[in-house]
């Protein structure tokens, strides 16, 4: 594994050499004039480009594989350090292997669902230690199960990974959220002193919805011995969650599912204007194309300098840039004045690669720089912008009827999501000069 990631760090490398000689090569013949090599020198470049985000795409692959793997390692790991034989450890080895049991029964184990009933009630004795109830049909997950899940969706979801994320045991749940700083005044020695005003507070509810996978696997596979149930459903659902969250996050609309970034479409007016923008709308910065079809000619080192800028101080500490591939493709060719690359690739195992000095990480649900009205690159300190809350707990229930030879499983898990602070992150939208 270690060997594929440098394997693929150095195809990287490669890459982006070939690129920046290519480029040079191309700006040499265009002052020369002698534009038919130019073009062809820029054909050149695209294909390099394309194969540049090839091997970008390879290395963040090998990353996650390994992530993910390292992530397994540690929770057993943990779950080895653990005091063994104490009743909390045997209550959820237990619980592990009577699911594994009932699934592999198709779910039509009674005595397994018997015996996980007594456990829930068992468990709810002892101290530090909860299995979840009951459904109708079905169990609750396995504690190291439902952890695997979690961390694969957050490998699999940049966007997921990058908002703030918290646990919580209510829908309940609510953020109150300081969008100004506290007011301050001077005062000589002698002088009396008065309040100040107070900062401005929001108080910010997510939406809740329930996100499901509908997972099918053959009753055969299931009564394999050498076919991994653990593995099937923690990659299953973790995929499907991956890719729903991060829709979500984009544009759910609020009913049934959290309400995303762009539900409140992002307006021009600035931070603190006077009437002040919808607290669910973040500020958009024009990229402006000059005609239709839309070009990438919007997208310009300027264009995002003006992006980054945008946003106030206090947040670009903990800023990023996010873009779909499309996007990145165009913006891996930018230079500056002095003829180096805007964008950077990273050479370092396990760091983002970075545009400006900025990180960037790949949301696919952005727009294309194409695309007229599209939001095509955020730019910002996205854990201070939007919150995903997250319900303990995730149950598993089966259905071995509605097609003959497999059985399915639901599985599913309430999530909540609200921007919270929308001064906190800017998005670029392409428009018409």
């Amino acid at each position: 594994m270690a060997n594929e990631i440098m394997s693929a760090i150095e195809a990287v490398g490669k890459s982006f050499e070939d690129l920046k000689a290519t480029n040079q090569q191309m700006l040499d013949e265009e002052r020369k004039g002698n534009d038919a090599r130019a073009k062809e020198l820029k054909s050149a470049l695209d294909k390099i480009s394309d194969d540049l985000g090839n091997s970008v795409k390879a290395r963040e692959v090998a990353e996650k594989r390994q992530a993910t793997m390292q992530d397994r390692i540690e929770i057993l790991e943990a779950l080895n350090d653990r005091p063994r034989n104490t009743i909390q450890d045997k209550i959820r080895s237990e619980h592990k292997d009577l699911f594994v049991t009932w699934m592999r029964s198709r779910g039509t184990d009674q005595n397994a669902e018997t015996k996980y009933r007594e456990l829930v009630a068992k468990s709810r004795e002892v101290k530090d230690v909860s299995i979840g109830t009951d459904a109708a049909g079905g169990f609750a997950l396995p504690e190291e199960i439902s952890r695997s899940i979690d961390n694969l969706v957050l490998k699999l979801s940049a966007i997921t990974a990058n908002v703030k994320n918290v646990q919580v045991g209510t829908s309940d749940y609510k953020e109150l959220i300081s969008v100004n700083d506290s007011t301050y005044t001077w005062a000589t020695e002698v002088a009396s002193r008065s309040a100040t005003a107070e900062p401005v507070l929001r108080n910010r509810v997510p939406t809740w919805g329930e996100l499901y996978a509908y997972m099918q696997a053959s009753n055969w596979s299931l009564e394999d011995l050498f076919f991994n149930v653990e593995n099937w459903l923690v990659e299953n659902a973790a995929e499907g969650f991956a890719v729903g969250l991060a829709t979500a996050i984009f544009n759910g609309n609020g009913s049934g599912l959290p309400t995303g970034m762009t539900t409140t479409a992002p307006v021009s007016t600035a931070d603190y204007a006077s009437p002040e923008r919808n607290h669910g709308a973040y500020q958009y910065i024009p990229l402006t194309s000059p005609s239709s079809p839309f070009t990438s000619s919007g997208i310009t080192p300027k264009t995002l300098v003006d992006l980054v800028y945008a946003l106030r101080a206090p947040y670009r500490g903990g800023a990023q840039f996010a873009m779909n591939s499309v996007t990145q493709g165009h913006v891996r060719k930018m230079v500056d004045t002095t003829g180096q690359f805007l964008w950077q690739p990273s050479f370092q195992q396990g760091q983002p690669d970075r545009l400006l000095g900025y990180p960037l990480f790949t949301w696919e649900d952005l727009g294309s720089p194409t695309t007229g009205n599209a939001l095509a690159v955020a730019f910002g300190d996205f854990r201070r912008g939007y919150t995903l809350a997250t319900r303990t707990g995730m149950a598993v229930i089966r259905d071995n009827v509605t097609a003959a030879g497999f059985t399915k499983f639901y599985i599913a898990r309430r999530y909540g999501g609200i921007v919270t602070n929308n001064n906190a992150l800017k998005f670029a939208k392409v428009s018409i000069a």
